[in-house]
């Protein structure tokens, strides 16, 4: 990503923020679907307390990693999106191109295709 700041009607910037909202989308869809779902057996009888507090304490450790995530810096959350889920980013990018300026993260290192 370009270091400068972006104008808020740039394509760059209208990039990055479908990014960040897709992404934000994804990972706290992958949090609440299940937590409902708990929350419904539990709520119907179908599980106990004891059953549910082991879920809801990996549940508020996901949350606390998902907002620590979310709350970078704007420039730091788009290089951080590209590495934290990498498959689910190559997956995303291949539906929205980056328009022209924008770099993407390569890979690096003993993991990088030669």
């Amino acid at each position: 990503m370009s270091e400068q700041k972006k104008d808020h009607q740039s394509p760059a910037f209208e990039w990055e923020q479908a990014l960040i909202d897709d992404y934000r989308r994804y990972r706290w869809g992958n949090l609440m679907e299940p937590l409902c779902e708990r929350l419904q057996l539990w709520k119907s009888g179908e599980i106990s307390h004891e059953e549910l507090d082991p879920f809801m304490e990996e549940i508020n450790r996901q949350i606390c990693e998902v907002r620590n995530l979310l709350g970078q810096r704007r420039d730091r959350l788009v290089n951080l999106i590209q590495w934290w889920d990498r498959e689910w980013f190559l997956e995303w990018v291949r539906d929205y191109s980056p328009p022209a300026g924008v770099v993407l993260a390569e890979p690096s290192g003993p993991t990088a295709a030669s």
